[in-house]
């Protein structure tokens, strides 16, 4: 596989909460799913400033946005006791930041302002290769985005998750929930990063994914001082935080 090079520039215009290593991860899911398919439809749950949907105003591989967020200024996160705050957060705010940006097509963007769990399933008929979850922070509402955003979801696709380390619980429970599925997959994490992902059905995709310097499985070495915690505060979970892997 020819491997593009990463280039984090692309993040240079709008303020994103993003580390470099998180942008890493981001760009080289574009480029395993475009050395599968040649061109993506992209998803993103949760875009505030654009921060994050940046590369893909400029790629011409890109051929198609859908930008996913109700647009709250304030709502629940797990990493607060009281709500997180976006200020000024708004569609039109959005896309006249982008719009700066120069050689990006914002034409190709379509808005939902509404959580993904609200809209229905033909909302997006297109079927969407690489999707990205990093809406409302917490475990119950990234497995409600997890289950609303797969529906959209091409046959061989990635799905990705950021502060994967603030929302644990979450990942275990999907982590759970696909091994008593038929359709192929395999849960991938990028060291020293807070990005998951899951690759559907693509022998391809997975080698791709490591290529890249993915590894299988979730970050269970960073994760043991969750597990006290989880067992404590997030029965729901039920058996999903038992033993030592999340794949297939």
């Amino acid at each position: 596989m020819n491997q593009r090079p990463l280039d984090l520039t692309l993040f240079r215009w709008i303020e994103s909460q993003t580390s470099d290593r998180d942008r890493e991860a981001l760009l080289s899911i574009t480029e395993a799913v475009c050395g599968i398919s040649g061109s993506y439809r992209y998803l993103e749950v949760g875009s505030h400033l654009g921060g994050s949907l940046q590369p893909h105003v400029l790629d011409n591989r890109c051929v198609k946005i859908f930008s996913i967020d109700p647009r709250p200024l304030e709502q629940p996160d797990e990493r607060w006791t009281t709500n997180y705050k976006y200020e000024g957060n708004s569609t039109a705010r959005m896309l006249g930041l982008l719009a700066g940006i120069p050689g990006a097509n914002i034409r190709k963007i379509q808005t939902f302002e509404a959580c993904s769990w609200d809209l229905s399933a033909g909302s997006i008929a297109e079927p969407v290769e690489f999707a990205f979850i990093d809406g409302e922070h917490t475990n119950a509402a990234v497995v409600r985005d997890f289950i609303a955003v797969r529906r959209f979801l091409a046959p061989a696709a990635v799905l990705a998750f950021h502060d994967s380390f603030v929302t644990p619980a979450a990942l275990l429970k999907i982590a759970e929930m696909l091994r008593g599925e038929r359709r192929s997959h395999r849960t991938f994490y990028f060291p020293h990063s807070n990005v998951v992902a899951i690759a559907f059905d693509g022998a391809g995709l997975n080698e791709a994914l490591r290529s890249f310097g993915w590894e299988e499985g979730l970050p269970f070495s960073h994760w043991d001082s969750f597990k006290q915690f989880l067992k404590r505060r997030m029965p729901w979970i039920g058996r999903a935080g038992k033993g030592r892997s999340a794949d297939t």
